[in-house]
């Protein structure tokens, strides 16, 4: 079997607001799998057909220096 696409959606910058596609978040397709040969080492492999991003990454899509409300809970 042929190389197939493996795209991911890469977090690019911290959003000011609502995340816009193509800026806070960047869909790239440029690497690819050979699915009858990857070396899984005892792992499976999943194709994902939907990718959501929900209101609790949000927290994650913050300043380094921003404590999250998480890290309050915690302290």
């Amino acid at each position: 079997m042929s190389s197939v696409p493996n795209a991911r959606v890469l977090f690019n910058a911290i959003p000011q607001g609502v995340p816009i596609p193509g800026e806070t978040t960047v869909y790239n397709s440029s690497q690819s799998i050979d699915l009858e040969n990857h070396p899984l080492n005892g792992g499976f492999l999943i194709k994902t057909l939907l990718l959501s991003i929900d209101a609790g990454m949000r927290t994650r899509m913050r300043s380094p220096e921003k404590r999250g409300w998480a890290v309050r809970l915690l302290a």
